[in-house]
């Protein structure tokens, strides 16, 4: 996705904090009026599966999750107190305390701009991880908000955000929370079972594009973010904020700040090293910030490695890791046959390596169809751009037969 579309941050006024107070109050519950969704209907009923968080009536409980008691989880997202305004109004401002933050590679989601917030309650600290997402205490939260421009080349018009997803790290745990915008972009709601709206905007081609965007239900984000522990148990992770994806500057204050850097400024990051130390993944579409290798498999480390490495279910099934800091070529799919793919996928093995077009991995990058495109959830078209890059790496490789 072209760098441009960064700058819906400011469209939504997702505003970095520029306050003399950094830590600020907190979140500030509001009225917690629910607004109806008067959207597209639900895509279902909603799902089966126990919520592990207290489900509020409708009145809001935003105060910080002490080691006790679990957060009540609002009916609407205002209930959460993190932002003032909505996107109506053109607001949707964090509140003191909750950060704006970005990747230097972000995950992608047909096309859609995202913007994220981190919030960490006062007198808590998070814990700096070299490999893994930071160690981010009880009470925290992140909100991730997904939303289209009508026209990708003009992404600070006409932008109607679709929903916003929030987690929720609860003394039991991490717990995932979908809230969908109403068509009056006055409030979210939760949508526990997910939703279908109809998407419609123009790319950066000049070309229309019309597909159903899914919004996944609360027990369908467990497919992204569970990870297996050393007691076989699956536990839910949050995924992007690692260290190598912060390590970026953003605005706060009006000021150009590394974001790793401001967090510990604040007392919310501690053992950070030193500048130099920091690991850093690059931005995946800028030839001149790494090589194609370092480049393509950034890719494949944010896009898919939440699953596929050696503590995720599909990599304990599949043996094909796609993590940064594998180091076998044999696991990282060159020459592999795939465990259980089906037929009609693109080919015999996971990489051949200098043929994409006969490489399983590229093709289910590349291919719309259900049941064979990769992720499995998260996108319903492909991306142009990631799949270009994946056909680049794999056909720079020098050749080999692959029996």
């Amino acid at each position: 996705m072209s760098p441009r579309l960064s700058v819906v941050l400011l469209a939504l006024t997702l505003a970095a904090c520029g306050s003399s107070d950094p830590e600020g109050p907190g979140p500030t519950p509001d009225s917690g009026t629910s607004v109806p969704d008067a959207g597209t209907g639900d895509a279902g009923e909603p799902d089966a599966g126990t919520d592990a968080g207290t489900l509020d009536a409708g009145a809001p409980d935003a105060g910080p999750v002490d080691a006790g008691a679990p957060m009540v989880i609002p009916n609407a997202l205002s209930g959460f107190g993190l932002f003032t305004g909505s996107p109506a109004d053109g607001g949707l401002i964090p509140v003191e305390g909750n950060l704006p933050y970005t990747l230097s590679t972000p995950l992608f989601s047909d096309y859609s701009v995202k913007s994220r917030t981190l919030y960490i309650p006062p007198g808590k600290t998070a814990h700096y991880q070299p490999v893994d997402a930071l160690d981010l205490p009880v009470g925290t939260l992140i909100t991730k908000t997904f939303a289209f421009p009508a026209d990708l080349r003009n992404p600070d018009q006409d932008v109607r955000v679709i929903e916003t997803r929030v987690l929720v790290h609860q003394p039991s745990g991490w717990e995932a929370w979908p809230y969908v915008w109403n068509t009056e972009q006055t409030e979210a709601t939760l949508a526990t079972g997910g939703r279908v709206r109809d998407v419609t905007f123009i790319d950066l081609e000049g070309e229309t594009r019309s597909f159903r965007y899914a919004v996944p239900s609360k027990n369908q984000c467990q497919q992204c973010h569970h990870l297996v522990d050393a007691q076989g148990t699956q536990v839910m992770h949050p995924i992007g904020v690692k260290a190598r994806y912060l390590h970026r500057t953003n605005t706060y204050g009006g000021v150009e700040r590394d974001q790793l850097e401001y967090l510990a400024s604040l007392g919310k990051l501690d053992g950070l090293p030193a500048q130099a130390e920091l690991p850093k993944a690059p931005d995946a579409f800028d030839p001149q910030a790494a090589s194609l290798d370092t480049r393509a498999r950034t890719y494949l480390d944010i896009n898919c490695a939440h699953c596929h490495n050696p503590k995720g279910t599909a990599g304990i099934t599949s043996q094909l890791f796609l993590n940064f800091d594998n180091t076998s070529l044999f696991s990282l799919g060159e020459c592999k046959r795939p465990g259980s793919a089906g037929a009609g996928v693109g080919g015999e093995f996971d990489i051949v390596p200098g043929k994409h077009d006969e490489s399983i991995l590229w093709y289910r990058l590349h291919t719309e169809e259900s049941g064979k495109m990769m992720p499995q959830i998260g996108r319903t078209i492909h991306h142009a751009e990631g799949s270009q890059l994946i056909a680049d790496w794999i056909d720079s490789m020098p050749a080999k037969t692959c029996k």
